[in-house]
């Protein structure tokens, strides 16, 4: 039967009791003022070394005997159906090895954008493969295209999905049993229609009989992954099994794609390898046509490939954040309460499906909410998730009307709207925290006739990042004393490894420098893709109650050697104590050589629920400070407070960077990044990272990172992840800040100098203005 037992829960000095029922054979979690050696320490990377020195090796870097390079030629058009492809002079090219069409591998013959894959070819040399892949020979049919969201949505716009799909689906609220990807059957989807017609009627008069009423349209454009590392792998068979060094953020998810999706190799025969992974920011779950092709390829030239994507191949076909529009109405009364909000959002998926931003509902009490979005097909690359997917483009717009709502209110101050609209207990001290860091209430230059003008801005975040079951650890002592935990999932630069060593040197009461990690091999126990930041709450659980076993078998060992009761042993400092005060002990070097084995392991899974707890989500406060020329229009973010919580923290170091360095790809959204297309040729013109901007060191903010230590009671170590949550926020404090700065609000993300220049120059009223009541969006 389960252990009931009764838990400390809570952040600061707000905590209360918490009954839960331990769950499959689960250990009860940390407690507020239980001293802990390891965990919560500040502790670097442990794979930090490797990575400056570059004795990491990256998939990029994999360089097993025999070895050939995979090129994928890519169409220039962006529309068109391939009517025939001839290899036969690439086959016949110097150093060829082997070749295919993806027609044929993929039964796919219509190339939809720029980009999309079309043959591939592999050789002996890069130059050997580039020329080859010149050398095929296609014959397109060009069709009309369209790569813009306004031109996708015209009346008479070229068709760009398949069959009788249309450019512009709906996607929320969907139709009950409709496929993703399909049009809704009529007689299903009129219920939908008519309760959307019922539910908008409900929220006009909402919107009617506020006292203030504000509506803003929003945008916000396209953005790359444009990780380090490409997307790819080296592919190699021996003996008719498939080994994988693979760039992924999903170990388990490329090898289920390649033998399921795929269907030629049992898993069993596929082993994927993936110690050291470039960046994937989302886009990297799934082995891709590029894993597919490299397998098929090295299959057919009996030697392993080299299948990496060159930049041009990672910008327009490996995924991307889908740009939006989104118009927003918010209804709100005389006290500063919110009474209704109606939303219409469109955004593009590219040639895929989805496409539509999140609007983080779930922050503020929004009263009654009237919400329909719609995907919009255009002929780009398709889109796939991008650290926080939806939430960025859906926050640039909510946290704008928040503080338009805010102003049109007697000028109510945009924090304290906030928090009288809000009442999430974190995030109310959070706010707090970033008024004080960010200098909020101190006097700045704004508007008027000065030069160079300076703002603030405040916006919120949101996530569930707890974690689940399906991870499993598997700990082991060595009579030698050595210890590794080891795990099949991969780090992506978060620092799973150096956490799942923490949490087991805490549970074994020994230094982190005794534990070493083994992670990122299919051959080792399942794990979980590195995705929607529940990665760690899904792995620490299981690496904890793993050590925790092994230490029970080990001190097991010491008593029946010692004629010791073992209930009277613990391990702490790495020696062997006895719990009644006694001296007698022994190191844990020592306990480990009374072992008649080996070695002890254990392997243990994580349980598959969490726990009540005390918060099921992320709070997350970020207040941005920038500076505006007022005669270039330059926007210079000079610091960004960003004020996250993630549980009970393991190691504030990596917790940190997770937090800094989803600000500085937020900032970079808000002021520099879009992809650029050529609306005639159907290309994209900045497929490279020469002229795709990216934030750079110069241009970073003071990022001043404040980190709130939660007891949520969710799990035996209560943490939950920080890679999504950080970037949530950011782009629309930007904003916020740059309205503050200049008195106007630029409504498109990017922030360029143009646009802002454009703002000032038309000297328009701003959108906090209240509108007519009746208007309908």
């Amino acid at each position: 039967m389960a252990d009931e037992i009764t838990i400390q829960v809570g952040f600061g000095d707000q905590f209360h009791p918490l009954t839960v029922r331990l769950q499959d054979g689960d250990i009860p979690p940390w407690q507020p003022g239980q001293p802990l050696d390891v965990v919560g320490q500040r502790k670097p990377r442990l794979d930090a070394v490797a990575k400056v020195t570059g004795t990491a090796k990256f998939s990029q870097d994999q360089r097993p005997d025999g070895l050939i390079h995979g090129r994928i030629l890519r169409s220039p058009h962006g529309n068109a159906e391939i009517r025939s492809i001839d290899l036969t002079a690439a086959r016949a090219m110097p150093g060829v090895r082997s070749a295919l069409t993806v027609p044929d591998t993929f039964e796919d013959s219509t190339a939809r954008h720029a980009g999309a894959e079309v043959a591939a070819i592999a050789a002996d040399t890069e130059q050997q493969a580039d020329a080859a892949m010149r050398a095929i020979v296609v014959d397109y049919q060009v069709k009309e295209h369209c790569v813009t969201i306004d031109a996708s949505m015209a009346e008479g716009a070229p068709q760009v999905g398949r069959g009788e799909q249309k450019n512009v689906q709906r996607v929320s609220p969907r139709t009950r049993g409709r496929r993703r990807g399909q049009n809704a059957n009529p007689d299903a989807d009129r219920q939908v229609v008519e309760q959307m017609a019922r539910r908008e009627k409900e929220v006009d008069a909402i919107l009617a009989g506020s006292d203030s009423v504000v509506e803003g349209s929003f945008r916000t454009q396209v953005q790359t992954h444009a990780p380090l590392e490409t997307h790819g792998a080296v592919c190699s068979w021996e003996d008719g099994r498939l080994v994988c060094w693979a760039s992924t953020q999903a170990t388990f998810g490329f090898r289920g794609e390649m033998t399921s999706d795929w269907g030629q190799v049992k898993a069993s025969e596929c082993r994927v390898l993936s110690e050291y992974v470039g960046g994937g920011f989302g886009s990297k779950f799934s082995a891709g046509r590029e894993g597919v092709i490299g397998a098929l390829l090295a299959r057919e030239a009996g030697v392993p490939v080299k299948m990496m994507l060159d930049r041009s191949g990672e910008q327009t076909s490996a995924g991307n954040r889908p740009d939006s529009i989104q118009k927003m109405r918010m209804g709100v009364n005389k006290d500063g309460i919110i009474q209704g909000l109606q939303i219409r959002s469109w955004g593009t998926p590219g040639s895929g499906i989805g496409g539509a931003g999140a609007h983080n509902d779930g922050i503020y009490q929004l009263g009654e909410i009237d919400k329909v979005e719609y995907g919009v097909r255009t002929n780009c690359g398709g889109a796939k998730a991008h650290r926080a997917p939806g939430w960025p483009q859906g926050s640039v717009a909510l946290e704008q009307m928040m503080d338009m709502a805010a102003h049109s209110i007697d000028g109510i101050d945009p924090i304290e709207f906030r928090k009288m609209n809000d009442d999430h207990p974190i995030r109310a001290k959070e706010y707090d925290i970033a008024r004080e860091r960010i200098g909020w209430d101190r006097t700045r230059v704004r508007g008027g006739s000065a030069t160079i003008c300076s703002g603030v801005g405040i916006a919120s975040n949101l996530w569930f990042s707890a974690g689940g079951g399906g991870a499993s650890a598997l700990v082991r002592i060595a009579k030698d004393g050595a210890v590794e935990i080891r795990n099949g999932a991969q780090d992506i630069g978060t620092g799973t490894r150096t956490v799942m060593a923490m949490v087991a040197a805490e549970e074994l009461g020994i230094p982190l420098e005794m534990v070493s990690t083994r992670i990122g091999d299919t051959n080792d126990p399942q794990g979980p893709m590195s995705g929607g930041s529940t990665t760690i709450g899904t792995l620490t659980p299981a690496a904890r109650l793993a050590a925790h076993h092994a230490k029970k078998e080990l001190l097991a060992v010491v008593a029946e050697r010692k004629g010791w009761d073992p209930a009277d042993l613990d391990l702490r400092k790495a020696r062997v104590i006895r719990n009644d005060g006694s001296d007698t002990g022994l190191s844990f070097k020592d306990a480990c050589s009374l072992m008649d084995d080996d070695a002890i392991e254990v392997l243990k899974a994580r349980p598959r629920r969490n726990y009540a707890g005390f918060s099921d989500t992320n709070a997350g406060v970020q207040a941005a400070e920038v500076e505006v020329d007022m005669e270039t229009g330059v926007v210079r973010v000079k610091k960004v407070v960003a004020v996250a919580d993630a549980g009970k923290l393991i190691n504030p170091m990596t917790a940190e960077s997770q937090v800094r360095g989803g600000v500085i790809q937020g900032v970079s959204f808000a002021l520099h990044e879009r992809r650029i297309m050529d609306r005639h040729k159907g290309r994209m013109l900045n497929d490279d990272l020469e002229n795709y901007k990216i934030l750079g060191s110069v241009d970073c903010p003071e990022i001043d990172v404040v980190l709130v230590d939660v007891y949520n009671g969710k799990s035996n170590t209560q943490v939950m992840g920080l890679g999504e949550p950080p970037i949530v926020a950011t782009a629309a404090a930007v904003a916020n800040a740059v309205a503050d700065a200049i008195g106007v609000r630029v409504f498109e993300v990017p922030i360029t100098p143009r646009r802002v220049l454009e703002a000032i120059a038309s000297n328009e009223k701003s959108a906090a203005q209240p509108k007519k009541k009746g208007a309908r969006l």
